[in-house]
């Protein structure tokens, strides 16, 4: 009778295989993978976390809506910016709900969120960068400022003090790297030292440009301070008619609470209200407009540089079957003509199974592809190719002089709109620390940064002379007068001649 064998006893021996395998314990048992909650990051805090190109898809990207609305919240300073003072409650959150969550994520996916200060940094590392800042930078400020006085009565001893004592403040000097920080970090910070310290205190208080407030001799300098040390403190959200809306009253600077009369804010491009608590109101910086450009260019760049590296190869036709039993064989020939390749070498083929041919990449057009993407930084920045690069541009009748006058009017523009206020306010604080008074007749204008050549300036000379010999012969000026005002003029070759009392008559 034949033996019956049971499932059990049949799968016996698979059972003592798999534990001679796994000795005497259990096979493992299986565990997926579990992903944590993390907080979500505020972008301002990380540098480099800016994508480069927009997110045609959000939630392929892995953006939930918590963390893209979480890039728009207000800026947060690095530990020991703000003190701790107590902090008056704001109603920050109601502008949560007057616009919708889709204006908020759509700013996300175009990449228009605040980077934070430490990637701005990083990027004015790059030449790309800080050429164009440094440009309007030193443009600004090249020329400088000419003090006047109107009136009849004389007052260059105080126009002379007045240009020392800002030469002594090196305000030149410090409104050059405020113009600096506003392309890097889109604010500068100026700070108005009359002797307070956080000791003493008194920083907190505001600044009045009054001879009863302001003590004669209290301005010490002025002191540069980059945006990432500071945040504010306060500000107005509920009234948007109220002079402080969405306007700090006061800021923290490494722990000291500063009223802003104290420190003065240079900013060219504004950002809305919405986000100025992201942009630790602050404005845009060029640097951040000009990234995608720059990045464009850096890829132009690298992408022509490499084709010209190995834009032509050497293609050798032969019979690869000749070779199926020696394969060193043709490795060794090949690379024997890459070692002594030159003008001078000497290749042997086959003349009836073998082909030599140089295969090359047409060049034509790398040269204008690559220039235009170079002026596309120049277009953000609004600076002409010769100011930025030093290219002189090509071609027959090539002129930049009709760029570079456009180029000065936005110079003037930007003196106007930046550096006005802020250095009407310092030389008031000039005059108050010097006399006691600020001087109603004194004042500054921009110098012009187009200079006219030599033969243009002696032909403009001539024709002012004609013109005040003419007036003289006429009787509409006298001699005195028209001496007068060639030594008032600064850009007159006689200008600051001593001018005689006028005759006494009868």
């Amino acid at each position: 009778m034949p033996s019956s064998v049971s499932p059990s006893s049949a799968r016996a021996p698979w059972r003592s295989r798999l534990a001679g395998l796994w000795g005497s314990t259990a096979p493992p048992a299986r565990r997926e993978p579990t992903l944590t909650a993390q907080p979500p990051v505020h972008l301002s805090t990380r540098a480099g976390v800016v994508p480069a190109a927009p997110f045609p898809n959000a939630a392929a990207e892995g953006l939930t809506p918590a963390r893209l609305s979480a890039a728009f919240r207000p800026y947060q300073p690095p530990e020991g910016v703000r003190g701790k003072a107590a902090t008056p409650l704001a109603c920050d959150a109601a502008a949560s709900p007057v616009v919708s969550q889709t204006a908020f994520h759509t700013a996300i996916a175009e990449g228009m969120v605040f980077p934070g200060y430490p990637h701005l940094a990083e990027l004015a590392q790059r030449a790309e960068y800080r050429h164009m800042v440094e440009v309007i930078a030193t443009e600004a400020t090249r020329e400088w400022i000419t003090f006047r006085a109107r009136g009849t009565a004389c007052k260059q001893a105080r126009l002379a003090a007045l240009e020392a004592e800002f030469d002594r403040l090196h305000v030149r000097d410090v409104l050059r790297r405020m113009a600096e920080y506003d392309g890097y970090y889109g604010m500068g910070l100026l700070y108005v030292d009359t002797g307070q310290t956080a000791t003493t205190g008194g920083r907190d208080t505001p600044l009045l440009l009054k001879p009863e407030t302001f003590r004669k001799g209290s301005l010490r300098a002025l002191t540069a301070v980059e945006p990432v040390w500071s945040t504010p403190d306060s500000y107005g959200t509920t009234d948007p008619l109220s002079p402080d809306f969405y306007t700090p009253t006061h800021w923290w600077v490494q722990g000291s609470r500063i009223h802003q009369t104290r420190l003065l804010r240079f900013v060219s491009r504004t950002v809305p209200d919405l986000l100025k608590p992201a942009y630790n109101f602050g404005g845009l910086s060029l640097c951040q407009m000009a990234q995608p450009y720059v990045k464009n260019w850096l890829r132009t760049r690298q992408s022509v540089s490499d084709l010209l590296n190995a834009f032509s190869i050497v293609a050798l036709s032969t019979d690869m079957a000749a070779y199926a039993q020696d394969p060193e064989g043709l490795l060794g020939r090949v690379e024997a003509f890459n070692r002594f390749r030159s003008n001078r070498g000497t290749f042997v083929l086959d003349k009836d199974r073998e082909k030599l041919e140089l295969l090359a990449a047409p060049l034509s057009g790398l040269d204008r592809l690559q220039a235009q993407a170079q002026e596309h930084l120049c277009s953000v920045a609004q600076e002409p190719l010769v100011k930025f690069t030093g290219i002189t541009p090509s071609g027959l009748n090539a002129s930049a002089d009709s760029e570079i006058r456009v180029f000065y009017d936005r110079i003037s523009a930007f003196q106007e709109s930046v550096f006005r206020t802020p250095l009407t306010a310092i030389l008031h604080m000039a005059m108050l620390n010097l006399w006691g008074e600020i001087d109603p007749d004194i004042s500054f204008t921009f110098r012009t940064l187009w200079q006219m050549d030599e033969p243009t300036q002696a032909s403009v000379a001539k024709t002012r002379t004609e013109i005040d010999a003419q007036n003289i012969r006429s009787g509409v000026l006298t001699p005195q007068e028209a001496r007068s005002r060639a030594a008032h003029d600064t850009t007159s070759q006689y200008a600051g001649i001593h001018s005689p009392p006028a005759p006494a008559t009868a």
